[in-house]
């Protein structure tokens, strides 16, 4: 047969015509050029993408007659053998055929006898990895001081199966997957040359089919020459490749997002019928639903998917239909479902019903959306500010600068005591008159918040029972939760270093219970039945699952709690 394949009638002979790989062509160029080229090469990378083709114009470039030289002529005699792969001296080996001993022993014999025409005697093994242990351990020797005329070049798809021994005895090249962009303007070129009329969106399915290959690329160009002529649409590329049509995803991902899962089943049921895979569909919806947040969280996002232009407008449109959090979370629901899709022996059923889950997922707000509704209510509540009423208004304000009042400085040891409740009277009759104490009180809330928010909370709901230049005497009412955590060790603790630090010297902190019956009021309180009110509002606040929620999510903390009137 005279008609030769894409494949082979566009592989490279040049070092500048190997597509995506200068990385390797750089350097072995560099290397004939300083004359520091190695006896053993590793050639690394996954199937089609240039392995064989640079071993065979690097044993060019060694052998050509006006070399060595990094651009072999092609014309020479030794050029044109090499291309045609006659050459006797640049022998191309099958590692899974020559896998024994013996193939090794007898290509050792071979190496002692000087090339016949060329230059240098090279041998190409391509799937070296296929050789067994035996063969590999009679290579060692030959492989670590080889005569000087021999070059070796190994290429493998494995290399974790070759021996360290063997690979710490070569040059390591690791060929890159061809990017389809790369891929794309060689078949821009190819098609141009032979001639053939297709456009640019079947390339581009070409190229992301191929996965990175150029031969398959090439093969699978070949292969839609061969079914559709000349002229080539991209209907038949789907149709020659077997594959679903990308528009299925996003009409797939816009029933998903209005909210109509009449519209998911219908699109599973019609890909079931044609005979598509329910598992690739599963895959390629899920890479779609990536490059939805891909496009919304990058500025350059044709970096990040092998996908052309105009797909990627489409998905940025379709993208702005919909928030980034909420991709996000349909696209973990459809992910969650992976082990049951790939596994199960009726994928179709689940792939429904994850389908249908996400068409009924509410829609999500973000941060942004829910800062700014947050603030709209605030300042509605701020408008109604100064208006008596019973509703709860939990406000977030800045804290001002706490300055304590000068006092003359006392030393005293410190001296937690837990005031029993017969002592509890005596310390009722010890408020303080001066109305400085409560301003010193909320100051000294003001800092302990800085520092501790939790536990200016919980200080908080206590009342200043008595405070002069030696004692901060603390009051819970009889049957708070509080009383019980203000009093657990680290709280205690950290409440006397705090009141040290704050009144710069030494004070007793006491922490005693109150009666509620007493009818005593503390200076926090000042006797005013609002303030009674007030607080209550302040423990109805703190223990309010919603304020505990928002708390969590917004890191946030309550500085001031007020009622206003609706």
């Amino acid at each position: 047969m005279s008609y030769l394949v894409l494949a082979r009638k566009w592989r490279p002979q040049l070092f500048e015509e190997v597509i995506g790989q200068r990385h390797v062509t750089k350097t072995l160029k560099n290397a004939i050029t300083s004359n520091r080229v190695a006896h053993a090469f590793l050639f690394t990378g996954s199937k089609g993408v240039g392995k064989t083709s640079v071993a065979r114009i690097l044993s060019k470039a060694l052998n050509c007659q006006e070399g060595p030289t990094p651009r072999p002529c092609n014309q020479c005699q030794s050029c044109k053998d090499i291309s045609a792969g006659v050459s006797m001296d640049v022998l191309e080996i099958d590692g899974a055929s020559n896998t024994g001993v013996d193939d090794i022993r007898e290509l050792r014999e071979k190496v002692r006898y000087l090339p016949s025409k060329t230059r240098y005697k090279v041998y190409i093994i391509d799937e070296v990895h296929m050789l067994s242990n035996s063969a590999f351990n009679a290579l060692l020797k030959t492989l670590e001081e080889p005569p000087a005329h021999i070059v070796f070049m190994f290429a493998t798809t494995e290399p974790h199966k070759i021996p360290l021994t063997i690979i710490s005895r070569c040059q390591r090249y690791d060929f890159k997957r061809i990017s389809a962009g790369d891929i794309l303007s060689q078949l821009r070129r190819i098609a141009s040359e032979e001639k053939v009329n297709i456009d640019d969106k079947s390339l581009a399915l070409i190229a992301r089919e191929a996965e990175g290959s150029m031969r398959d690329a090439q093969s699978i160009l070949d292969q839609a020459i061969s079914f559709a002529g000349k002229d080539i649409d991209y209907d038949e590329i789907v149709e020659i490749l077997g594959i679903i049509d990308r528009k299925i995803f996003y009409e797939t991902s816009l029933s998903i997002i209005e909210r109509n899962p009449q519209a998911c089943l219908d699109i599973i049921e019609d890909i079931y019928n044609y005979g598509y895979d329910i598992k690739e569909f599963y895959k390629g919806l899920l890479e779609h639903f990536r490059n939805l947040v891909v496009v919304k969280v990058s500025e350059n996002p044709s970096k990040l998917m092998e996908l052309p232009d105009n797909e990627i407008a489409d998905l940025k449109a379709q993208g702005a239909l919909v928030g980034v959090d909420e991709i996000q979370h349909l696209f973990k629901i459809l992910a969650n479902s992976e082990d049951e899709i790939i596994k199960s022996a009726a994928p179709k059923l689940i792939m429904e019903m994850t389908l249908v889950s996400m068409a009924h997922t509410k829609p999500l707000l973000s941060i942004d959306d829910i800062l700014r509704k947050i603030d709209t209510i605030e300042k509605k509540l701020i408008n109604l500010q100064g208006n008596e009423g019973d509703d709860l208004d939990v406000r977030v304000e800045k804290s001002q600068s706490l300055n304590p009042p000068s006092k003359r400085p006392v030393s005293h040891k410190i001296n937690s005591i837990d005031k029993a409740d017969d002592e509890k009277q005596a310390f009722d009759k010890h408020f303080v008159e001066d109305s400085n104490a409560k301003e010193v009180w909320l100051d000294l809330i003001g800092f302990i918040r800085k520092r501790r928010p939790l536990l200016a909370s919980i200080v908080e709901l206590g009342s200043l029972k008595h405070l002069d230049n030696e004692n901060v005497d603390i009051g819970f009412e009889e049957n708070s939760i509080f009383f019980d955590s203000i009093k657990e060790s680290r709280n205690k603790n950290d409440l006397v270093d705090l009141c040290r630090e704050f009144f710069q010297r030494e004070m007793a902190v006491c922490i005693s219970k109150t009666d509620p019956n007493t009818g005593s009021t503390s200076i926090s309180e000042t006797g005013n039945k609002k303030n009674n009110k007030a607080r209550n509002r302040r423990y109805e606040a703190l223990n309010n699952e919603m304020v505990k929620d928002a708390i969590r999510i917004f890191g946030g903390m309550i500085t001031e709690i007020k009622t206003n009137k609706v």
